[in-house]
């Protein structure tokens, strides 16, 4: 692996090195599946901060603060996760892949069409081949 490329994948804090499934190159996710307890004890300061402020003008209702301000990080972490794990080399998507493999499939094509410089693409246009199947690995794994 060459030096820039290790380059782009470094992070401020790395949370998981793993390999891309598709083109095997090394990726570094920065964020988890889950939040971590740093996080939550965030979670928890900033609803005491919230309820202390709104306790005066909507009484015993900020009781539910602390809900919404779970729900709020949650949903924005669960955002970035998703993210980070699409592969920034091949354009390949777990998630995707996961719901729909002809869907993921199509968008990892498109990806490589817009991206001709991407390693892949590359190796692709000089067999002349496409992607291999994944509908016959999916389905001899089942």
């Amino acid at each position: 692996m060459n030096a820039y490329r290790m380059h782009a994948l470094k992070q401020k804090k790395d949370s998981k090195e793993c390999y891309c499934a598709l083109c095997r190159s090394p990726r570094v996710l920065r964020y988890g599946r889950h939040l971590s307890k740093f996080q939550y004890f965030q979670i928890a300061l900033i609803s005491a901060v919230v309820m202390i402020a709104g306790f005066p003008f909507f009484d015993f209702k900020m009781v539910g603060a602390p809900v919404l301000v779970w729900i709020i990080f949650e949903s924005v972490h669960k955002s970035y996760y998703r993210r980070d794990l699409a592969c920034p080399f091949c354009g390949f998507d777990p998630t995707w892949y996961k719901k729909d493999v002809k869907l993921a499939r199509r968008k990892v094509e498109e990806f490589l069409a817009q991206n001709t410089e991407s390693n892949l693409a590359l190796q692709s246009q000089r067999t002349k081949q496409k992607l291999p199947s994944v509908e016959k690995n999916f389905q001899t794994h089942l």
